[in-house]
């Protein structure tokens, strides 16, 4: 996500929410975020395992990098940066926000530790609460737009912290799992069947005042061919 979508996304949604129920979402996502590394040692947060992959430790700091730099960097008169090296450390393309640490050496970086990164989420989500809870009129709605954005963007981080983390246990020949297995015996798989859909002139994108990304938009005309579309997915038997 570039300085683009920052720009776009951030003017579509309107800040006169009531502030509690956000602050309320703020926290409930940061702890989601937290709740997802509960599994792994700090050895299995600093793995990057491809170029593609990030730490589990740096998707950690550049959420909270996120917040620091595009709300209480700005709007936080009083905050003070936990620590101004992070900056660099935890950009990832925001052309705006200055130079930044080449993404296929993130896995380089055994400091700062993760109980180091910990306390800077610690940091800023308390600064993030006081600044929240403190924000005149004005202030909050200029933030809450950038607010809505950067919870957006954690939860696209958090989805990330499961896909790379399977990447990097995948090339472990101990065969770590993410977690237990959950099994669901069924009986018999239902025979696959294929649901017709005609083609023709179609819309698509977002449509609604409600967030969205800018590449979710604008909402415009395509040309689909007929297709089909299973009842249910193939099972691994089936596509072996």
């Amino acid at each position: 996500m570039g300085d683009v979508v920052l720009e776009i996304a951030a003017q579509k949604e309107v800040g006169g929410a009531e502030r509690r129920p956000v602050l309320e979402r703020f926290e409930a996502i940061r702890r989601e975020t937290e709740s997802l590394t509960a599994n792994l040692t700090a050895e299995d947060q600093s793995i990057q395992s491809m170029p593609d992959v990030s730490p589990t430790k740096w998707h950690l700091g550049h959420t909270t990098w996120f917040f620091e730099t595009f709300l209480l960097a700005r709007l936080g008169s009083d905050y003070r940066p936990f620590d101004p090296a992070f900056a660099y450390l935890f950009n990832s393309y925001y052309e705006a926000a200055g130079p930044r640490h080449p993404r296929p050496e993130r896995g380089l970086l055994s400091r700062p530790a993760l109980d180091i990164v910990m306390a800077y989420r610690d940091h800023v989500s308390a600064a993030m609460v006081r600044l929240l809870e403190r924000a005149s009129e004005a202030e909050w709605a200029e933030l809450a737009p950038l607010l809505e954005l950067g919870m957006h963007h954690e939860q696209q981080h958090q989805e990330l912290i499961l896909m790379d983390i399977k990447h990097v246990f995948s090339l472990n020949p101990l065969l770590p799992a993410y977690q237990a297995p959950q099994l669901q015996v069924q009986a018999a798989t239902r025979p696959i069947a294929w649901v017709q859909f005609h083609g023709g002139l179609k819309e698509i994108g977002h449509r609604g005042s409600g967030f969205a990304f800018d590449n979710e938009g604008p909402r415009h005309k395509v040309w689909l061919e007929p297709f089909r579309l299973a009842t249910r997915p193939v099972s691994c038997g089936e596509y072996l």
